[in-house]
This record gives C-alpha cells, structure tokens and sequence, in this order.
C-alpha cells in the first residue's frame, strides 16, 4: 500500500514534469529540418523517394501513423515532440521500478533524464523512440518472461533486428543477442525454435524489405570524417570551399589522396589519419558527452546554497585522489563484488537490456561523430542501473561495520521528514528547471510559414519544384525538392533551372554563403530569367525567386 502511495506521487510529479517542459512547446522549440524532415517526409509522402531501407523507414512509418491524428505537417512535428518528450520518461520510471528499484531512486533518475538536453530540446527523436521501446521491452521481459531467459533473450534479439529498420547501427546488438541467444539455449537446454523464429522473421524483412546497411553509412561516413578533419586542421585551405554535407565526395578524396569507397576501405589504406583524425577524437569526444550525461545526476545539487564555491574543489586532480583513497578505506571491494555478482545472477534479463541497448549508441558515435549527443538516451537507462546496483550492494569494511550499523531501520519520523524534503527539492528543482524554458527564435519554423503563404496559390503542390534538400521545406510545404549536390559549383546554373523544372529558389543566408564564388549563380541572383519574379528573401539582405506560371 505504501508503495503505491509514493509511486503514485511519483506519477503526479512526473506529470507536472512534463507540463513544465511541454506547457508552451511551440514557442521553447524550432522545427527541424534535416534528418528528422526526412524521416516525416517519407512517412507523409508514402516514401515518394523510395523505399530507403538505410534511411529508418520504420520511423517514417511511425510519422504515417501520426498523420492520422494529425495532417497539418508543423503540428505534426510538434505533436512528435511532445510525445517523445513524455513518454519516454514515463515509461523509464516504471522499468526502473520494474527494475527493483526503490521509487525515489526511480523518480530521481527519471527526472534527471527528462530534464536533460538529449530529452529536450534536442529535435531528432529517433534514437528516443527506440529508447522507449526498449523500455517497454524490457518490461514486458521482466514480468511474463522473468524465468523463460531464453524467450527473453529471443524477443530482445528480434526487437534489435526490427530496429535496424530504425536506425542501421542497431545491427550489431542485434548480432551480440543473436549469440547471446544461442548460448543460453545451449546452456539451458532448450528448444531452437525460438532461434529458428528470429531467423525465419529477419531473413523475411531482409529479402522483402531490403538491407538496412548500404550506400548511406558509407556516405555517412565521409561527411563525418571530412567535418572531423576540418575541425582539426583549419589550416587545410584546401578545403575551405567546401561544405563537408554536401561536398564529402570531394574532401575526403582531396584528404586521403585517392577516391576511398567508405569506412572499410580508408582504415585498411590509410589508418594513421582514419584513427587519428575520427575514431579517436569520436571516442574522446564520446567520453565527454558521457561525462556530461552523468553531470546531469548532479545538477540538482548545483542549486543548493553555497555549492557553487565547491565547484574548484572538482577540477582538481587532489580532490578525486582523496575522494578515490576514502571509498577504498571504506568500502570492501571484494564483498561489493560478489554482491554486485550476486545481484546479476538473480536477475540477469535487467543487465542484458541494460548492457545490450549501449551497444549501438556506442558504434554510431564512434563511427560517425561522438558529438551526436541524441545518439545516447540509452545511458539514461544504463547509469541508473549501474550506479543503484552498486549503491545497494556496497559492503563496507569490519572496522567500520563493527562500529556503525548501517543496516539499522531508519526511525519512522525520521524517514518521514527525509522524504517530505525529498519531495519539496523535487519541486524546487523542477520549478528551476521550468523558468528555464524560455521562447526561442523560431526561424525554421518562421522560414517555413513564409513559404507557405508565398505559395498558398498553388493547389497542387507535386507543381512545385524547389533547388533545395530533401530534408528541409519540401517536407512541409509539399513539392519535389531538387537537392544542392545535384549542381554542381561554377557550371551553367540557368541551363540546371531549366533542365530540373525548377520554379522556386530561397536562398538562405548559409546558401548564399556556400555559393558565394559560384559566378553563374551570382549572375542568377543579378539577373533572373524573365520568366521569375524575384522577390526579398525571408532573411535580410537574401532574395526568393519563383516562376511566375507557378504563381498562376
């Protein structure tokens, strides 16, 4: 009864959590354009660019699904968000719950999560609705499948499978559960037909479906690297011309020397400036962003009066020396060992999830760039786990037992008061966190209604033509988007208007930088074709150019 009573508590903060944070979403968050454009625009165009396997198309379908309750392509943005943004730390409490552990330990790391800059307001949410759904694998593991490991370890395995078709890099834990599977079968003595299962259902979605690896992780892999050694050598003027999203071919042939097919290829043929220049500064920077994620723990602790004058005290060296030198005075390794041994042996489904959902987030940050902090909600799954595994199981050395009996039961009143503070801090910190939220310039979204509105004539938006990418305004204003790197620099750009149908240009500031030495398209910007009309662009000192048959 107890329990209930604060896991209903729990439930109510959470809720006001999530209104704290999504009370005026509108206003606090951009819409996004780029990956997460693209993933919509598959989902409402009925994948118009083909099926893509390497490109999620199960999470264009999840935006089909949506669309249902909500056409109007903004709000479904918007819509997306909210969701991703509340879900999630929902379900995250009742897994750790499910998990064993007790409910303010569950709260504390729910809101550590749901507050964090991966939860919000970071817009690319796929890696968030995988998170989700792993949750909600694991809980249904952890309550029908609790003593049938075998059956757990298959479901898992699938459901890693199934992500591919989300996000590619989910094949290796989907490979990792696959042995997995296979060894406690063995182990346990069970049947192979759950094995034979998953076989049968993977092998139907790759010959039916497709492969969710090709062309992209390869390109992927080049934008990444040729941004990383950018970064790295701004000395390189070589390169300075070039725009690693859109130019990745030419960089990374002018860098390694050669045209290199993708990741394999350049490891093999240049591996001093494969590792030097991406995979360890990926690691490095992955350990960073894993730093900053464990931060976000100790936030609430930062708004405690006269913590701020400690903050020197973390930067140096001596502090964790001293910190590292009392914990091994204190703490008996070996039994907190065996009891963290002890604790996995009893429930080992929770440290298989646990350990196999990092898995892919790790590959995807140190393959492409570990500054990809929306890769890793995971962690916020994984560190509770850890950290409350090792708090419950830590065993402290006889002169200290001896003296102090730190398993005595907490007086009642005591425990009362504690938890009645734990609640109003909880309240405090997410009253901090709520002023936080603040209107945000909204240009993309500002961007997108500009064009809406300078094409509201056109009833058949498949007229509209746009010299643009396919992960940005065609997805909600409609049309074909005919994509930056199809011209190419400082050839005849009216002959490419015309050869493409092109009928409408908005050049935005970092388009007009990018091809700010292409001389065709600066005659095309002083003197547009008659049949355009050009108008002042929706930035300052920018023009948008649109062909008047389309206006008709």
């Amino acid at each position: 009864m107890k329990n209930r009573l604060f896991d209903g508590i729990s439930i109510l903060l959470i809720l006001v959590a999530i209104y704290a944070l999504n009370h005026q979403l509108t206003t606090i968050a951009d819409v996004h354009m780029g990956d997460e454009a693209f993933y919509l625009y598959q989902g409402i165009s009925n994948f118009r660019l083909g099926l893509q396997t390497d490109w999620g198309p199960a999470y264009s379908l999840w935006y089909k699904f949506l669309s249902f309750f909500q056409p109007d392509t903004i709000r479904l943005y918007y819509l997306n968000m909210f969701l991703m943004s509340s879900l999630p730390t929902i379900v995250l409490y009742v897994a750790l719950r499910v998990a064993g552990f007790r409910w303010y330990w569950a709260l504390y790391c729910t809101l550590a999560f749901h507050f964090s800059r991966m939860n919000f307001p970071e817009g690319v949410k796929v890696s968030i609705l995988l998170f989700l759904l792993t949750l909600l694998v694991f809980i249904v593991g952890a309550r029908y499948l609790r003593h049938r490991l075998h059956l757990a370890c298959a479901l898992l395995t699938l459901t890693y499978g199934v992500f591919a078709y989300f996000r590619p890099e989910f094949v290796v834990p989907f490979g990792g559960c696959f042995v997995l599977l296979i060894g406690v079968t063995i182990w346990f003595k069970q049947s192979f037909y759950p094995i034979a299962g998953v076989a049968v259902v993977i092998l139907l979605l790759f010959f039916g479906v497709g492969s969710p690896l090709s062309e992209k992780g390869e390109k992927a892999f080049k934008q990444d690297f040729s941004y990383n050694y950018t970064m790295r050598h701004p000395e390189d003027t070589r390169l300075r011309q070039y725009n690693n999203w859109v130019d990745s071919e030419v960089m990374s042939q002018l860098i390694f020397g050669e045209r290199v097919s993708g990741f394999g290829d350049a490891l093999i043929n240049h591996p001093k400036l494969v590792l030097g220049d991406h995979l360890l500064p990926n690691i490095y920077n992955l350990s960073v962003q894993l730093i900053g994620i464990l931060g976000t723990y100790f936030t609430p602790l930062t708004y405690l009066p006269g913590v701020a004058a400690l903050d020197p005290l973390w930067h140096r060296k001596l502090t964790w020396l001293l910190l590292l030198m009392g914990f091994l005075a204190v703490v008996s390794v070996r039994q907190t060992a065996r009891a963290v041994g002890q604790m996995v042996m009893d429930n080992p489904w929770l440290y298989i999830v646990a350990t196999t959902a990092i898995i892919a987030p790790i590959a995807s940050s140190v393959y492409s760039m570990g500054i990809k902090i929306r890769y890793l909600p995971p962690f916020y799954f994984f560190i509770p786990v850890v950290a409350g595994t090792l708090l419950v199981s830590l065993r402290v050395r006889p002169w200290l037992s001896q003296r102090v009996d730190l398993r005595k039961p907490i007086n009642p009143s005591t425990r009362g008061i504690l938890t009645v503070l734990f609640v109003l801090g909880l309240v405090a910190w997410m009253f901090r966190e709520s002023e936080y939220q603040t209107p945000a310039k909204t240009n993309d979204k500002d961007l997108i209604k500009y064009t809406q509105k300078l094409t509201a004539s056109v009833t058949d938006r498949d007229q509209i033509r746009m010299f643009e990418n396919p992960d940005a305004l065609t997805t909600y204003l409609g049309g074909i988007a005919i994509a930056y790197e199809r011209y190419k620099r400082n050839t005849d750009f009216y002959k490419f208007v015309k050869q493409n149908d092109i009928n409408l240009i908005i050049f935005r500031p970092e388009i007009v930088q990018y091809y700010s030495n292409d001389t065709s398209i600066q005659r095309f910007i002083e003197h547009p074709p008659q049949a355009f009309v050009r108008k002042p662009g929706f930035y300052p000192n920018t023009y948008t150019f649109i062909r008047q048959d389309l206006l008709n």
